[in-house]
């Protein structure tokens, strides 16, 4: 065995997984490590993949899986991060689910669970992803350890602000955009500022007609993670309502750049966004109202301390030799 690490970075180009690598790799040229193995560039987590990678390269001391389904093949440690609460759902939580997604996420939760009991260590990014591992599989509490996500103090370019409402969101069908878009609106069209503009990662074809030719609705289209940084910059306050989240990236970009952050007013989003969130009740009109007058008003200290990704990597792939 030599002392070198694996890590596969395999898995979506869009979202918190995409997100993750940009952290990863700006770590690995800012340090110059030469001990580190990556494997899976531009690479769909697969049965295909998942078998291969278990033969390539030399038995590191460490190999790293970033994209949930650990290593299960003995020869070093296991390390996995688990950052999809779609793995560990409640049986609530499954029942408002779409049929179809339910079967597409069968297969996935079955080999992400059997995985992860082959794993040595299991980092997730927030206490309440932890929580649910511990009660889907509560053999596996001991190997958790709750790491918050990387975010660089300089993501997000210093620029003036706009007044606009950012909303950095995929449009997943379990995240029922719509009317979470629809609930914000009639919040704007309350709070009496006629200059607020809505901005959504979205296009005119992903929402229904009545949004997409609302005129306070701005269409950005899935974005590069430069360009949605420079829209992150140039935007007022940033809206986040979603809640099956394992972290929530733009609730700890927010927090970063000093930026008001609406979301529900849950535990993992305190966590997270720290004082940069303001709260909603979900269904709750007038706390949603609410929310957003503290936004446009409150002024937010950049606090990326808790994010620090030198920190982060450094535990996470071990001090270089």
């Amino acid at each position: 065995m030599n002392g070198n690490i694996t890590v596969d970075v395999a898995g979506g180009p869009t979202g918190g997984a995409a997100r993750l690598r940009v952290e990863f790799h700006r770590y690995l040229k800012r340090t110059g490590r030469t001990d580190v193995q990556v494997i899976g560039e531009e690479r769909r987590v697969g049965p295909a993949w998942l078998l291969r990678r278990e033969v390539v390269g030399p038995i590191s001391a460490r190999r790293v899986a970033l994209n949930n389904v650990s290593f299960v093949t003995p020869g070093g440690q296991r390390w996995t991060l688990l950052r999809n609460a779609l793995h560990f759902l409640t049986e609530d939580e499954m029942s408002r689910l779409e049929p179809f997604l339910i079967t597409a996420i069968g297969s996935k939760t079955t080999v992400v669970r059997m995985a992860a009991r082959r794993s040595d260590v299991l980092v997730v990014p927030c206490t309440s992803m932890a929580e649910r591992i511990a009660m889907v599989i509560p053999s596996l509490h001991s190997r958790v350890v709750v790491r918050p996500h990387p975010v660089s103090a300089d993501s997000i370019p210093i620029l003036p602000r706009d007044p606009a409402i950012l909303c950095p969101v995929l449009f997943e069908s379990y995240k029922r955009m719509t009317g979470r878009l629809t609930q914000m609106l009639s919040a704007i069209d309350v709070c009496g500022d006629s200059s607020l503009q809505l901005r959504i990662t979205a296009t005119k074809a992903q929402v229904p007609a009545d949004l997409a030719n609302n005129s306070r609705i701005e269409f950005l289209g899935p974005l590069s993670h430069r360009e949605l940084c420079d829209v992150w910059g140039r935007s007022r306050v940033i809206y986040f309502p979603t809640d099956l989240e394992s972290f929530g990236y733009p609730l700890a970009e927010a927090r970063v750049s000093g930026h008001p952050v609406i979301g529900l007013d849950t535990e993992q989003n305190r966590e997270i966004a720290g004082s940069a969130l303001c709260g909603f009740t979900s269904g709750d009109p007038v706390s949603l109202r609410s929310a957003l007058a503290l936004a446009l008003t409150k002024k937010v200290t950049p606090d990326p301390e808790p994010f620090d990704p030198d920190t982060y990597f450094s535990w996470l792939l071990g001090t270089p030799r």
